[in-house]
């Protein structure tokens, strides 16, 4: 009999080693934090890229060790929305980028974007899946998006849970890490599983549920808020709404009332 425990006692002893290793590599960068009690000094642009980036360096490092997938939860920003509320368009205006648009799901993986502050005015751009890291520039980018995604969840319409990471380092963007998933989407097109809505459905899940988790639903504001998909898993995994943040796209599309709709008692936006 193979003793099952003894070895997923070792993964652990394992991955809790290499997260000890991470932390105490960095433990520069995390005693950048300012003590209790001390003032950070202006501009608060360059003290929070001197402070603060490298924790999220540190996180982002954790996270290409999948640990997530050993029940290790890192502080996460996860991007939701149904299929057509433009969650490309809010990433788009955060990274001074073009992502890939067209018909049906375009995030077919969990999209991980790392954002980084770059003081050269050159900017630069890799694709990190499949244990590969491919450059690319600035106009190829939705191509080799395209590109990586066919290879990580195929040809075809289907999604993977296998992640793809997009390292953004421009001066003048927000220092952030952001996952989109895949849109919401109830009805099956052409080339889709007849569970597709199952399948993002999970994905969404596993990526909202843990307390470490920031929501950061993407709403169009036409519709009724309270009906959205993304909006009941986020009530579902985080009931207070004490993690979870809004954007509303296309606010010039709502018939009035936006504000009394986004504070709604049935939406529970906690953060705003």
């Amino acid at each position: 009999m193979v003793n099952t425990r003894g070895s997923s006692a070792k993964s652990k002893d394992k991955k809790a080693l290499i997260v000890r290793d991470v932390v105490n590599n960095d433990h520069d960068s995390l005693s950048l934090l300012p003590a209790q009690g001390e003032a950070i000094s202006a501009p608060i642009v360059s003290s929070y890229n001197d402070r603060i980036r490298p924790l999220l360096d540190v996180v982002d490092r954790l996270r290409n060790l999948m640990l997530m997938k050993e029940g290790i939860q890192l502080p996460t920003i996860v991007v939701v929305g149904d299929q057509s509320s433009r969650k490309s368009s809010v990433l788009e205006s955060l990274a001074g980028i073009n992502l890939p648009r067209g018909q049906g799901i375009c995030t077919r993986v969990p999209f991980i974007m790392r954002l980084q502050n770059h003081q050269s005015f050159v900017p630069e751009f890799f694709l990190e899946f499949n244990d590969k890291i491919v450059s690319t520039d600035e106009d190829n980018i939705a191509n080799e998006i395209v590109t990586a995604t066919d290879e990580i969840a195929g040809l075809g319409k289907g999604i993977s849970n296998n992640p793809l990471t997009l390292v953004v380092k421009k001066n003048g963007v927000p220092g952030l890490t952001m996952v989109d998933l895949p849109g919401i989407t109830r009805v099956p097109v052409q080339g889709q599983p007849e569970n597709i809505y199952e399948q993002i459905r999970d994905v969404i899940l596993e990526y909202i549920k843990p307390e470490e988790s920031i929501i950061l639903n993407v709403l169009y504001a036409s519709v009724d808020f309270s009906t959205c998909d993304s909006i009941r898993m986020s009530r579902q995994v985080d009931k207070t709404g004490d993690h979870t943040l809004a954007v509303v796209t296309k606010a010039d599309r709502s018939p009035g009332g936006l504000l009394e709709k986004v504070t709604a008692d049935d939406v529970n936006i906690g953060l705003g």
